[in-house]
């Protein structure tokens, strides 16, 4: 058995090979919005093709640390189409003003609502709750409003604090508009009283 000093030792020395290779696959995300922007395509995430990569990542790994794993990869997947959704939003800002019309959103809020429905799986609702999360956001509220047995959804109304000015709010609301249905901004509460 290692002692637990050579274990930290052990693992402060793969931590940077760790970030070598999650740069050169931003590296690789970066090329893919690349492709999507000169197609004028905005959509990234494509739920078979992850579905089929985890799939394929997991043959091999032991149970006893298949879930862990695939967690993490979940979690690079994500973060890859939280940097690619950023990336199309730099170049074309104007890609939120079709989510969000008939919404004022000058700077000056504080709180946004928004209806989106989900297909009924695990991970669904908790991927949501990390993209708000991992834009800098706190989630107020959640609401399950129906659940479509039929279709395999479920439907939310979220309340996330935050501005719907802020360039981080508009990139959040540009991905969840992406890789949600039925997504609208509902509401977006100012800090002078006003709802728009």
């Amino acid at each position: 058995m290692m002692k637990l000093e050579e274990v930290r030792k052990k693992i402060d020395a793969i931590d940077p090979q760790l970030r070598t290779l999650i740069m050169e696959r931003m590296d690789c995300s970066l090329e893919v919005a690349k492709v999507k922007q000169a197609a004028g395509e905005t959509n990234i995430y494509r739920a078979d093709r992850e579905k089929a990569i985890l799939e394929r990542l997991s043959e091999g790994v032991p149970e006893d640390r298949k879930a862990e794993y695939l967690a993490v990869v979940r979690k690079i997947m994500e973060t890859s189409r939280m940097y690619q959704y950023g990336l199309l939003y730099d170049w074309n800002p104007r890609l939120f003003d079709a989510i969000s019309q008939g919404i004022d959103a000058t700077p000056g809020g504080y709180r946004v609502r928004v209806r989106l429905t989900r297909p009924d799986q695990p991970n669904a609702m908790s991927s949501i709750l990390n993209m708000v999360g991992d834009y800098g956001f706190n989630m107020q509220y959640m609401e399950l409003l129906s659940f479509n047995h039929n279709e395999g959804t479920v439907t939310f109304d979220l309340t996330i604090l935050g501005d719907l000015g802020d360039v981080a709010m508009r990139k959040l609301m540009f991905q969840l508009s992406r890789e949600s249905q039925g997504f609208k901004i509902l509401e977006n509460d100012r800090k002078d009283g006003a709802s728009a």
